[in-house]
Order: C-alpha cells, then structure tokens, then sequence
C-alpha cells in the first residue's frame, strides 16, 4: 500500500503552485536582464557624452588660446575692421538665415606636418549656433572666396540655446562681460570669452577660456 502511495504523481495544487514559483523566477530574471540591458546602453550614451564633451571642451580651449592678432578679408574683398568678432550677425552667400556667429578668429598653431599642405600655420575660425547645434567652422585658407574650401564639425546638438560672452576688463574689482565684440572701437580680441550652451532639462554648461593663454580655461 505505501509502494502504491509512492509511486502517485503530484496534485493539480502542487502544479501550479510549482508553475506560479516557476514564472515569478522566469519574470524577475526577464526583469532583471533589461535592467542589465538598459543600464549598459545607459552608460554607453554617458560614456560618448562625456567623450563628446571633452573633445569638444579642449577644442574651444585651444582655439582660443591661440588667437592671434591677423586681419582677413571677407567675401567681398574688404579687410575685416577687426580681428576679433562675437555674436555679431553672419552675411554672405554661405551663411544660413537662422544662425548667429558667437565669435570668428584667426588662430595660430595649425600643424602642418613637414610643410606638406600648401598653407601656413595660421586658421581662420568661427563658431556658430544654428538649427539646435553649436557648430565650428574653418577654412583652409584666410580670406575668404566664393570657393572657399569650408569644414563644418557638431561640437554640441540637441541644444536650447548657446552664447558667448566677452570680457572687458575689471572694474571695482568686478569682471565686467560685454554680449558683442568689439565695442568702443577696439581692434585687439577680448581678454577671456565665457562660452554658455543649454540642453533641455538639463542646467546651463558655462566656460571660461582666457585669449592667448594655453594653460587657462575653466
């Protein structure tokens, strides 16, 4: 009689008892692999953020520590009346309608290894913000023609907005920071540039980099 009660399989509770113990374990493990899954795409996103980021933040930091003091021409042969311009408006056939150029310059330390390319060590740069992206723009050669031979390269897109700010001097023991550049009739380029960029949702990303000074920045 106890052979025959070992030998019964087991009841229809204890199935599905076993069953629900056997899904809860399936669904929490399912859970748990997208938390694995998502958190590594999630990290993923930071990491090329941040890559972005400093590449982008070391680039600004180097143009703008190597402005120098040269005059170019613009598209319509003139010489520009200042070395240094910030958020003043574009013009030319090249410029799109809805973008704003925070700041254009000539930069020095271009390399070019073993004099290979055609061209000096000098650069001419602008940065601009269009359609949501703070974009740097150059040019191969320093004035400017009809056939320019442009380079355009996203530092940051997805954006709110992006300025500059230009500093001034000190006054009363103040920084004192001025929206456009030149003001006053001045030629020379500011003493430092603050570079603000805005994402949505996110808080405002400010630099400061100081003109001319490779070991400055913020």
């Amino acid at each position: 009689m106890s052979h025959a009660r070992s030998q019964n399989g087991m009841t229809l509770p204890e199935v599905l008892v076993a069953l629900l113990v056997f899904s809860a374990i399936a669904a929490t493990s399912v859970y748990a692999l997208r938390l694995g899954v998502d958190s590594r795409d999630q990290l993923a996103r930071v990491d090329d953020e941040l890559k972005k980021f400093q590449i982008a933040r070391t680039l600004i930091k180097t143009d703008f520590a190597q402005v120098t003091p040269r005059r170019v021409r613009n598209a319509f042969g003139d010489v520009e009346e200042t070395v240094f311009r910030g958020n003043l408006e574009s013009f030319g056939a090249r410029r799109e309608e809805d973008e704003r150029l925070l700041a254009a310059f000539v930069r020095d330390g271009w390399v070019n290894p073993d004099a290979q390319s055609p061209r000096s060590a000098l650069q001419y740069v602008e940065y601009v913000f269009r359609n949501g992206a703070l974009l740097r723009r150059s040019r191969t050669y320093l004035d400017e023609t009809d056939n320019a031979d442009w380079n355009e390269r996203v530092l940051f897109d997805d954006l709110v907005d992006a300025r500059a700010g230009f500093l001034l001097g000190e006054q009363r023991g103040e920084l004192e920071w001025t929206d456009i550049w030149p003001v006053g009739g001045t030629v020379a380029p500011p003493q430092a540039v603050s570079i603000t960029i805005e994402q949505e949702g996110r808080e405002p990303v400010e630099k400061y980099i100081w003109i001319g000074a490779l070991g400055g920045g913020a």
